[in-house]
């Protein structure tokens, strides 16, 4: 599949440093970045990974429409410089900070029953 350079080259930078998406071509970052956008950006990836496909071929090319594709590329790329990198650490760290107290809380709860049972009896 011939890849055409142009479509999603600004959003390689910023799916780099704002999704960690480092390696691979567009059309693999663009995969492992879907899940973590919402619906209306993994509908205007597509658009794009769709539209990158087409470019190899002469004909299909020429149904390209750049408008859409710009609007789409502009839309997605809007959204990812809104994502604020540190936030998005410091709210997986709270999360797994919070896991990690309610599974804590819970043994405490097992072992403090546990050893109610044992006295009791």
């Amino acid at each position: 599949m011939d890849q055409d350079p142009k479509i999603g080259a600004r959003l390689m930078p910023l799916l780099e440093s704002r999704l960690g998406l480092g390696k691979g071509s567009f059309e693999q970052r663009a995969r492992r970045a879907a899940p973590r956008l919402p619906r209306w950006a993994r509908r205007d990836l597509a658009t794009l990974r769709r539209a990158q496909g087409m470019v190899g071929n002469p004909k299909l090319a020429m149904r390209l429409d750049e408008a859409e594709l710009s609007r789409a590329e502009s839309r997605i790329a809007r959204h990812l410089e809104a994502i604020d990198v540190k936030a998005r650490r410091s709210h997986w760290r709270l999360g797994v900070l919070a896991g990690l107290m309610f599974n804590l809380a819970l043994l405490a709860a097992l072992l403090a029953g546990a050893y109610y049972l044992l006295i009791r009896s």
